[in-house]
């Protein structure tokens, strides 16, 4: 009878321990709650530390942190009852020299007004270029910027009529689309993405040249132009709803401005449910699949690109008939990454996302300014001045976002309605 023999085992090899994201979000946003934002990231840090531990529990093998974690809850209930403290005091005592309705009313005027329209009318743009096609463009402000002054120039340099030069300021960004889309878009995905940023740099410079002042109003601008529109306003007095509150010019706008987002979103709604839609999706996906079943890829870019385009010179259209003037320094790039930071918020190739993550930025940055714009306002102010004064109160705001943005990258990078597989990018 023979000897069994066994094969020596071996044991498996020990993988390092790894801190749960969750964990270092719930400390981050704990230590954010308590300093920039007032507050505000305090609930959330609760939640990622909840989150953390259930999770560090569940797998103790992969994941260390708990610590992080809870130190992230602590900040977070301390940051947490600041927070209900603050808003209790604020909306029903004058202890505080903070005013909360104030706050919460400027920050819904904002969310629900014509800057939020002109970011969402913007970011529906971006959605069809980014969102649905993967297409980079980092130059949605030229976009803006040839529709408001293809009005402008049309009506105050070659007295063009009104609505001529509102078809003008529609055909502008479509000419723009086909010059930028013809040497970029059989290319990788970032030529487009430098092109477009650089495009709409040197259009910038351009309008508010000295050479061209004559016909392009130079730095100053242009006016005169929204006569027409602004006659057309049925609106004789100041619309106040308690929540929010417009003048009779402002009124105007944002019925005009909301009426351009619904119509706009409706023709994306349309044309992403139709077949020309699906096929954009898989070009995003896999353009050389697209191209074996015979499809003209390049000139389903171009009409992606032709189409935002549109919908970014609207968002410059409406921009120029809101505030009666165009100026260079409106057309900016941080523009551009304004309505991205929308977009992303609100979830690409999402039809309603561009629109709420308009309305979500606007809020906060709004709300975050009057608040500590207040805070660090008065003889003695709320926020001491060695941790931040009024002028600085004004950047951090940007900073919060900003931070808040970054987290929302890395824990939910499709946005509040976004589906992770639909960020997708080409990077051949």
């Amino acid at each position: 009878m023979s000897a069994t023999t066994h094969e020596p085992t071996t044991a498996p090899a020990l993988r390092p321990k790894r801190t749960h994201p969750a964990a270092i979000a719930s400390a981050v946003l704990g230590v954010a709650g308590l300093t920039l934002t007032a507050g505000i990231a305090s609930p959330f840090a609760l939640w990622k530390g909840k989150q953390a531990i259930t999770a560090i529990e569940a797998d103790p093998d992969d994941y260390e942190g708990r610590g992080l974690a809870n130190l992230g809850r602590v900040l977070g209930l301390l940051g947490t009852v600041l927070l209900v403290t603050w808003l209790v005091l604020g909306l029903f005592t004058n202890v505080l020299p903070v005013d909360i309705g104030q706050v919460f009313k400027t920050a819904l005027n904002q969310a629900l007004g014509p800057n939020a329209i002109v970011f969402a009318l913007a970011a529906i743009g971006l959605n069809v270029h980014f969102g649905y096609t993967g297409l980079l463009n980092f130059g949605q402000a030229g976009f803006m910027a040839v529709g408001a002054y293809g009005l402008a120039v049309s009506v105050v340099t070659f007295d063009i009529g009104f609505w001529p030069a509102v078809g003008i300021s529609l055909l502008a960004p479509v000419l723009l689309a086909i010059l930028l889309g013809v040497p970029t878009l059989r290319l990788r995905a970032d030529y487009l993405a430098i092109a477009t940023i650089a495009t709409a740099e040197i259009l910038r410079l351009t309008f508010g040249s000295v050479e061209m002042s004559d016909t392009l109003g130079g730095s100053n601008g242009l006016t005169g132009y929204a006569g027409t529109f602004q006659e057309l306003n049925p609106f004789e007095s100041r619309l106040d709803l308690g929540f929010v509150a417009f003048s009779a010019r402002d009124t105007w706008s944002v019925l005009v401005g909301w009426s351009m987002v619904a119509i706009c979103l409706l023709i994306v709604w349309a044309l992403m449910r139709s077949p020309w839609g699906r096929v954009l999706r898989s070009i995003r996906e896999d353009e050389d699949a697209v191209r074996s079943l015979g499809k003209n890829v390049f000139a389903y870019k171009m009409q992606a690109l032709v189409l935002g385009g549109v919908f970014g010179g609207l968002a410059g259209l409406f921009l120029a008939l809101k505030q009666a003037s165009v100026v260079p320094t409106d057309y900016s790039t941080n523009v551009t990454f304004f309505a991205y930071t929308a977009l992303l918020i609100g979830g690409a190739a999402r039809v309603l996302g561009p629109v709420v993550g308009a309305m979500i930025f606007w809020f906060l940055i709004s709300g975050l300014g009057s608040f500590l714009g207040q805070a660090t306002s008065g003889i003695d102010p709320l926020v001491p001045t060695w941790i931040m004064d009024n002028t600085q109160s004004s950047l951090v705001r940007f900073i919060a976002t900003g931070l808040g943005l970054m987290l929302l990258m890395i824990f939910r990078p499709q946005g509040i309605f976004g589906d992770r597989r639909e960020i997708a990018i080409d990077e051949r």
